[in-house]
């Protein structure tokens, strides 16, 4: 027989607070945390009342979808070239190009 689990009452705060989100549902914050759903039900009349006291902040974030999202991140190799050095940018979604590139240097 399985042992009761224990939850700390801050836990379950947030997962109440989660459920409580606009577009969540219970079954699915649940399931995020591992728990049962109806456990989150019971949760959801003891800390919901609160008012917000003792409730973890959360912050609703808006993106911007016209904002410029960052370049891929890059590889830089610096190799010594004579008297100078030849540095070589390569972008790091492409590891076969880059030692391709390299090797063929080395020839």
């Amino acid at each position: 027989m399985q042992q009761r689990h224990s939850y700390p009452k801050s836990f379950k705060a947030q997962v109440v607070q989660e459920c409580l989100q606009p577009g969540a549902s219970i079954a699915s914050v649940a399931l995020g945390h591992g728990i049962n759903a109806n456990l989150v039900r019971k949760w959801i009349p003891l800390y919901r009342d609160l008012g917000g006291k003792n409730l973890p902040a959360f912050i609703p974030l808006t993106l911007d979808p016209n904002a410029q999202t960052r370049a891929d991140p890059t590889i830089k190799i610096d190799v010594p070239c004579g008297k100078g050095q030849l540095v070589v940018t390569w972008p790091i979604n492409d590891p076969e190009g880059c030692a391709r590139f390299v090797r063929g240097l080395t020839r």
